[in-house]
């Protein structure tokens, strides 16, 4: 079995798209069902990550309520992708820096929409 994509709650498509898009991921299919719009992003013609915006909803997106911890990214250049990010409107959490007990190197940024972000490399 594999991780097909991992689907998170938008309040703003446009600018999230913006902030991935800056990240280097491409859309590679989007599709509106019951009024909600469905688009996912990859690398590499993969659909790894599925943005979902409802201009309906009426309660307010709130990942850090929604048992999200984080989502991880394997990365060549945590230092360079932890940069981009920052440059692209996340904000930071954690600068790069190893993490023994993971055996890697990461680092861990806020998305626009509050979604932290892990990028990380084995050591």
């Amino acid at each position: 079995m594999d991780l097909a994509h991992t689907a998170i709650c938008v309040s703003d498509l446009d600018r999230a798209m913006e902030f991935y898009d800056a990240l280097g991921f491409e859309e590679t299919n989007r599709f509106t069902l019951d009024g909600v719009e469905n688009v996912y992003l990859g690398q590499d013609g993969d659909g790894d990550l599925q943005l979902r915006h409802d201009p309906e909803r009426t309660t307010p997106i709130a990942p850090n309520r929604a048992d999200v911890d984080h989502i991880a990214f394997t990365v060549d250049d945590v230092e360079g992708t932890y940069e981009t990010a920052i440059d692209a409107g996340a904000a930071p959490v954690l600068e790069p820096t190893e993490v023994d007990a993971a055996d890697a190197f990461a680092a861990f940024v806020e998305d626009p929409e509050g979604y932290t972000l892990e990028f990380y490399r084995w050591l």
